[in-house]
C-alpha cells in the first residue's frame, strides 16, 4: 500500500509532518504514528480526526483536541511538531542526550 501524506499535510503542513510514519489504513481511516511519542493521529481522506476504540473500530473526535494533546506531550520532550524523526534524532537518542540539549544546540551531527 502506498503511503497517503495528503490528509495529514493537508490539517498540518509539509514542515510539520516529518515526525510521522504512515502505518495504512483501515475502512478508510489513515494511520499516522508521530515516532517520538508513540501516538496516533487517524485521519479519513478529507481530513476528519478518528481515534480507535477497539480493534478495527474508530470514533470520530475533534482534530484540536487530539492535536493539541500530541503538542502538549512534545513540548515536554522539548521537541516540536518540526523535530524530524530521523536518524539524527535516534543517534542523540542513544548517545542519552536530552532532546532539549541536543536541538537546541547541536543539530549538525
Amino acid at each position: 500500500m502506498e503511503a497517503n501524506w495528503k490528509p495529514l499535510e493537508s490539517r498540518l503542513g509539509r514542515k510539520r509532518c516529518v515526525g510521522f510514519m504512515y502505518m495504512g489504513r483501515v475502512n478508510g481511516i489513515n494511520l499516522y504514528k508521530h515516532g517520538i511519542t508513540r501516538t496516533y493521529l487517524s485521519l479519513d481522506d478529507e481530513g476528519n480526526c478518528y481515534t480507535g476504540t477497539g480493534p478495527g473500530c474508530y470514533s470520530l473526535v475533534d482534530f484540536v483536541f487530539e492535536l493539541n494533546k500530541l503538542e502538549e506531550t512534545l513540548k515536554g520532550l522539548h521537541v516540536t511538531l518540526e523535530t524530524p524523526y530521523d536518524d539524527v534524532f535516534h543517534r542523540t537518542k542513544a548517545r542519552g542526550a536530552t532532546t532539549a540539549r541536543y536541538f537546541l544546540t547541536d543539530s549538525s551531527t
